[in-house]
């Protein structure tokens, strides 16, 4: 091959490598849920509302619960306030956010207002720890909202003040959130809910003889709770 072949090649080469995707790591949600933005713009620059392509490195996602119910010849739709991730992807990762199966209007408007999840590294296998934030309830239309200014400004005012003092490591979500969860869905229980949870705890082989997202949701996170949770929630209920 001559100088200029050569040339002409290595130059083809050269802008092939360059026009090949700098995307590393990938990020997906159920059909539940939506992905919003990513580092603030909109999700479909990335791919599409269910699965996006992400550069190695840390980038802030934006997700919401998202769900559409039949019932009769209506349609309902139910969705939570945004929730913003932060998260740390490697190269290759590949991100899935796992939440319960939805199914009915009951179910739709109780976890709209306090949505739960937890995201595994589908690559390694393993639950995936992170930070995350949502934003405030806000009446009024929510078309008309500007999500990405009241982010940015939510996410603003929540960053640590930095000073001269010690930095603190950041807060993530670990297997302690479990115990918190499962207070807040016995809370928002009724009185006959609650007795079938304190049974069921007891005895994991007792079929309970209600249906509901309380305790569905309760049950959700004591079975991924860890043993000094399950032992602290089993001595709170007898409190």
């Amino acid at each position: 091959m001559g100088l200029k072949n050569r040339i002409v090649a290595s130059s083809f080469l050269s802008v092939c490598v360059m026009a090949l995707p700098a995307q590393a790591a990938t990020f997906e949600v159920p059909r539940s849920f939506e992905i919003m933005y990513v580092d603030l713009e909109g999700a479909r620059q990335f791919g599409n509302d269910f699965k996006v392509e992400v550069d190695e490195g840390q980038h802030q996602i934006v997700v919401r619960f998202n769900k559409l119910l039949h019932s009769g010849g209506d349609t309902q739709a139910y969705q939570s306030e945004p929730i913003v991730l932060d998260l740390q992807f490697e190269k290759n990762d590949y991100f899935t956010v796992k939440a319960p199966y939805i199914s009915t209007q009951k179910q739709a408007e109780a976890y709209s207002k306090a949505p739960t999840f937890t995201l595994f590294d589908d690559r390694s296998g393993k639950e995936v720890d992170y930070q995350h934030q949502i934003l405030p309830v806000k009446s009024g239309f929510q078309n008309t909202r500007d999500y990405v200014t009241e982010i940015e400004r939510f996410t603003a005012k929540n960053q640590p003040i930095m000073d001269d003092a010690p930095v603190l490591a950041p807060v993530i979500l670990t297997q302690n959130v479990a115990l918190e969860m499962m207070q807040f869905w016995y809370n928002r229980s009724d009185d006959a809910t609650r007795k079938e949870m304190r049974i069921w705890v007891a005895d994991d082989l007792y079929k309970p003889t209600v249906s509901n997202i309380q305790l569905e949701m309760s049950q959700f996170w004591f079975n991924k709770a860890d043993r000094k949770a399950k032992k602290a929630f089993q001595a709170w209920l007898v409190e």
